[in-house]
């Protein structure tokens, strides 16, 4: 969710039912919305307490898998770029720094 939402369905109901499917940071963020605009609700802040408790301290929950998802981007494109290169015939890295530079393979002849 980015900065720009809309918050139409920024409820108590709704942060109840992120924290219930485990969805806890977005659980937080509803709460934390919901008493900027009412910060005399006390069962709000009790709410947001409990979701803050059960989720991992330092970064919140979708951070760590966003961050192996990012990972995992990267050396799939990486990965595709050094078959690409391999496949026109260019060394990698580790081929060039062995002796002979990778000079023994003969690039592909187009079909």
């Amino acid at each position: 969710m980015g900065m720009d939402e809309d918050k139409t369905f920024y409820t108590a109901t709704m942060a109840r039912v992120y924290a219930s499917q485990g969805r806890n940071d977005a659980a937080a963020r509803i709460y934390r919305f919901l008493l900027e605009q009412a910060p005399d609700r006390t069962d709000l802040q009790r709410e947001l307490n409990g979701v803050l408790s059960m989720m991992p301290a330092g970064r919140p929950q979708g951070q760590a898998l966003s961050d192996l998802v990012q990972a995992w981007v990267r050396w799939m494109v990486r990965y595709r770029t050094l078959h690409r290169l391999q496949r026109i015939g260019i060394p990698s890295l580790g081929e060039a720094a062995r002796p002979g530079g990778g000079q023994g393979r003969q690039p592909r002849k187009p079909v």
